[in-house]
């Protein structure tokens, strides 16, 4: 059931490209929880029928004409919250159904211990049977990699599992319009002296197609945090 305690300062803010299937699985047994207005789905010009599924529940969709990536789309959703004000913190969750609805809580638990917190990222068991083979080894290595440049240990660089303090992540630039985006911001937080905090979650893996070009988006990812790695030691 809903949550009567449910804070009206704390929104999800849900990206989406193609995942209308998904959407109608996992949308309701979000607003059990969460009440709709607390929620948006914003539809990275996916021609599907996420538009449709999100006023089933009463939730707000915003759609964008042209594909703009992950990071441009949940950059949507945090204009959209700052806007709307009384709004403290941010989730951002995937629309693929791959984070688990009952780890809400695990999140709320840590910001209330940790309320300067800039960010808190869910952690994922990475191990064989929990997790691909190829997964595991790209996030050791780029968690490696963030946690060497962010000078912290940086668990899980890959998951879009987070709560987002709004005045952090809008009192930041953010330059990157797709995966990369979520990397630009912890390099950014480490930066301004926050310590990202991270939080164990469960590993759901479903049978959904990735949208991701490994090589491609690798390459793209690396040169992006050297990038912004190399801006932040310009001005340090």
């Amino acid at each position: 059931m809903l949550l009567p305690s449910w804070p009206e300062n704390i929104c999800i803010c849900i990206p989406a490209y193609k995942a209308a299937g998904s959407l109608e699985n996992f949308l309701p047994e979000l607003i059990d929880i969460v009440p709709a207005e607390n929620i948006i789905v914003i539809d990275d010009a996916s021609g599907d029928a996420t538009v449709g599924v999100c006023e089933r529940y009463g939730i707000t969709c915003i759609v964008h004409s042209v594909n703009k990536g992950k990071g441009g789309a949940l950059r949507t959703g945090f204009q959209h919250f700052e806007k709307k004000g009384n709004v403290s913190w941010i989730f951002t969750m995937d629309a693929d159904g791959q984070h688990a609805i009952a780890d809400i809580p695990v999140f709320l638990d840590y910001i209330g211990k940790h309320p300067q917190t800039a960010i808190c990222v869910g952690k994922r068991e990475m191990r064989i049977g929990k997790m691909p083979a190829a997964r595991i080894l790209s996030n050791k290595i780029t968690s490696w990699i963030m946690s060497a440049y962010c000078r912290q240990p940086i668990l899980d660089s890959q998951c879009g599992y987070r709560i987002y303090s709004l005045s952090f992540i809008t009192s930041i630039t953010i330059e990157y319009n797709r995966f990369e985006m979520e990397s630009e911001v912890l390099l950014k937080a480490a930066s301004a002296g926050y310590s990202v905090g991270f939080v164990p979650i469960q590993t759901v893996y479903l049978d959904e197609t990735s949208h991701i070009s490994h090589f491609y988006d690798t390459i793209r990812w690396v040169r992006a945090v050297l990038s912004v790695h190399s801006q932040l030691k310009k001005i340090q």
